[in-house]
């Protein structure tokens, strides 16, 4: 799933993203792979894997998704 960072409280060490389909999904650190929660902003797009549980949906294997100027800068395209 793809969505983008809503909401993120990096003192709890914890944030929502809305997923493409509108959803919210919590997560907190441990969720997040190859990236701390210091280095999230508001609006950064990821990829993660929706999971229900307490009766929320709950993102794990949470991933930043590289922007096309970070691919431009570091040479990959042409």
């Amino acid at each position: 799933m793809r969505g983008s960072i809503s909401r993120l409280s990096q003192k709890l060490g914890c944030g929502f993203i809305v997923g493409e389909n509108g959803r919210e999904a919590c997560f907190d650190l441990s969720s997040l792979e190859g990236v701390d929660i210091r280095a999230l902003s508001v609006g950064e797009t990821v990829e993660y894997e929706g999971h229900f549980g307490n009766e929320r949906l709950r993102a794990v294997r949470v991933r930043v998704m590289p922007t096309p100027s970070s691919k431009s800068a570091s040479g990959s395209e042409k």
